[in-house]
């Protein structure tokens, strides 16, 4: 089957998309071992009921990293696929 060239960038465009999605689900395991580290006892102590406003924004903050992290992998896996589709 011979496809045009629009064709041709989408399949190219599907096929990167999926390659930057797939590589940030690799890191997704990793980057959950740092929060999980970060939050300790020994680190930030989050579990401590009695640690600064600033220590719990930090908290806050720090678990809020995986959640940003796979929505910004979504939006440019997305965004590069439906660029590369409608062009």
């Amino acid at each position: 089957m011979v496809l045009n060239k629009k064709g041709q960038t989408a399949m190219l465009g599907l096929m990167i998309g999926v390659f930057v999605f797939m590589l940030a689900m690799v890191f997704i395991s990793p980057l959950s071992d740092v929060i999980s580290e970060s939050r300790a006892a020994g680190q930030l102590d989050c579990a401590n009921a009695s640690i600064s406003d600033g220590m719990k924004l930090t908290c806050l903050m720090v678990d809020l990293i995986l959640p940003y992290f796979i929505g910004v992998v979504i939006a440019i896996a997305g965004g590069y696929l439906g660029a590369r589709i409608l062009t």
